[in-house]
């Protein structure tokens, strides 16, 4: 591969000193010299290409350190639900399915991203809805969060959710026509939905359409300048689809793997250490569970009730768990004993005190004494005191920052409450201790776009125009590290990637402004010109 040089533009190194270079130097993949652009050209050949940034702006690649890789590729299998602002959008969409193509016989009507906040009364849809379009073809909608689901009858039949003795998964909840009634509403939260034997009864698309959504995804991932993405739900399933796309050289981004709770054992083995190689672009990492649900959806577990309780719970209603901690316990101490990095979806600050409970008494137990970096993955209600223990632990909180813009005003108005919601992913309480936080946006909850988290982990502003909590801002430098270096570190990857520095991975992102200059409110309108892997083009925008 040739030597190549840009030049002339902002190149944020992100290195110890936080240093803007004007030139680099990248060849067979890697970075070879960062610095001023006489000192660069100084090392060029007859050889060398030269590109002229033209006053642009280049990062290290962005890394997406917590989504859901293959549910990205999925989305362009279903159909999309964002944009519905009524139940009766949802309706008809369905409808014109129906008419238009209808499913072949087996196959289910699946959909995502309903978001229950834009509609009137704030009501999900039922079953009673989707029955009024056909009550015979199954159908399954996730709501936005990913944390709870709507279902018809046809649904709830094949789901076992019929009768009077119908069981339901530990940690998931069939909510009723009444209080006093076994009768579902097609309304699931949590392992309701979630649990995989639950997941298997649901037939999903052919292995040929899920390789192309593959190549999809990653086009998505790029153009938003990630190089690095996760996906945290790994089964058996997507780790056999994941490999596959390996083994193809068909993935051109880096995929770190988590294996969900309940295959971690059977597919990740104790090697001595926690940091594992890529084949072929993917590795699997470690290991993922869920101790709560969302606060949109109000299944997070929170130590005090809900600002407003959901409709049908008591005023002390505060979420609830989905899990015993001798269980937790259990398999902490598993992931410890192997060596294996544990991420652990904890949106309440109750959820968050078992997940330090129960990782600290597994540390105790087991006598281990290695940086296995346990992640808490949103940490949306962390307090103060919850921040020092995960300091003392070495647990790495990752934001979900965008919250504030996108359910900000739901959260202030009705979740948390103007105290709690002013705290939401205290970044800047994580800064003060020296944790090396980082931010994501779970997608597919929304799209991997690290720009926009730098934006509100920045601004803090709701679409309202609230800022919530102007204590827990931080500056445009730290939230950049946030998104490059410090998710290189949650990886274990902070030799090879996260910062533009001599023998590390031609990781890049060029930008068309410089987030350091322009006006912080205009941080979110900053475009991905081109994207570069290990020195390949992987995206380029066209203008």
């Amino acid at each position: 591969m040739e030597k190549i040089i840009y030049f002339n533009g902002d190149i944020i190194t992100v290195n110890p000193n936080n240093e803007v270079a004007q030139a680099i130097l990248i060849e067979n993949g890697l970075i070879m010299a960062v610095g001023s652009t006489e000192d660069i050209r100084a090392l060029s050949d007859e050889n060398t290409k030269e590109i002229n940034l033209n006053g642009k702006t280049m990062l290290p690649g962005l890394i997406d350190p917590h989504g859901h890789f293959v549910a990205i590729a999925q989305t362009f299998t279903v159909i999309n639900f964002s944009e519905c602002s009524s139940k009766e959008e949802i309706l008809k969409i369905i409808e014109d399915k129906l008419n238009n193509n209808p499913p072949k016989e087996g196959e289910w009507i699946i959909g995502f991203g309903y978001d229950n906040t834009k509609f009137e009364g704030e009501a999900h849809p039922t079953k009673f809805d989707l029955d009024s379009v056909s009550a015979q073809i199954p159908m399954f909608i996730t709501h936005a969060s990913g944390h709870l689901a709507v279902v018809n009858s046809a649904a709830l039949e094949k789901l076992g959710y019929v009768g009077e003795d119908y069981e339901v998964p530990e940690g998931g909840v069939v909510r009723t026509v009444a209080p006093d009634s076994k009768e579902p509403n097609g309304i699931l939260e949590e392992n309701a939905c979630l649990d995989p034997e639950k997941k298997k009864l649901i037939p999903g698309p052919s292995f040929e359409a899920l390789m192309d959504a593959i190549s999809k995804a990653q086009d998505i991932y790029a153009g938003y300048g990630i190089t690095t993405a996760q996906d945290a739900s790994v089964d058996k399933n997507i780790h056999e689809l994941l490999m596959a796309a390996a083994n193809a050289n068909q993935l051109k981004i880096d995929i770190v793997g988590h294996a969900v709770q309940q295959v971690t054992f059977d597919l990740l083995t104790d090697m001595g250490t926690p940091k594992r190689e890529y084949m072929n672009h993917f590795k699997l990492l470690g290991g993922k569970t869920w101790l709560d649900g969302s606060p949109q959806g109000k299944t997070a577990w929170l130590t005090k009730p809900y600002y407003e309780a959901p409709k049908g719970q008591d005023e002390d209603y505060c979420g609830y768990g989905t899990q015993t901690d001798e269980d937790v316990k259990a398999y902490f101490k598993g992931c410890i004993e192997r060596t294996l990095q544990v991420n652990v979806h904890t949106n309440g600050d109750a959820a968050a005190d078992q997940f330090i409970r129960c990782y600290n008494e597994a540390l105790k137990e087991t006598g281990k004494q290695q940086d296995l970096r346990p992640v808490m993955v949103h940490a949306q209600t962390v307090r103060e005191d919850q921040l020092d223990e995960m300091k003392a632990i070495g647990i790495i909180p990752t934001f979900f920052l965008d919250h504030i813009w996108f359910w900000g005003d739901y959260h202030y108005e009705s979740v948390l409450g103007p105290e709690r919601a002013n705290r939401i992913s205290p970044a800047a309480s994580a800064l003060k201790r020296g944790i090396n936080f980082t931010l994501h946006q779970d997608p597919p909850v929304k799209m991997p776009n690290q720009i926009l988290a730098i934006h509100n982990a920045v601004n803090r502003q709701t679409q309202k125009g609230r800022v919530l909590g102007e204590e827990q801002k931080i500056s445009v430098m730290d939230a950049i590290r946030a998104v490059t270096i410090n998710g290189a570190c949650q990886n274990f990857e902070e030799d090879i990637k996260g910062s533009l520095e001599k023998g590390k991975y031609a990781d890049l992102v060029i930008l068309d402004k410089n987030p350091l200059k322009v006006e912080v409110d205009q941080i979110k309108n900053i475009q991905v010109l081109e994207t570069i892997k290990q020195g390949e083009v992987i995206f380029k925008k066209v203008i």
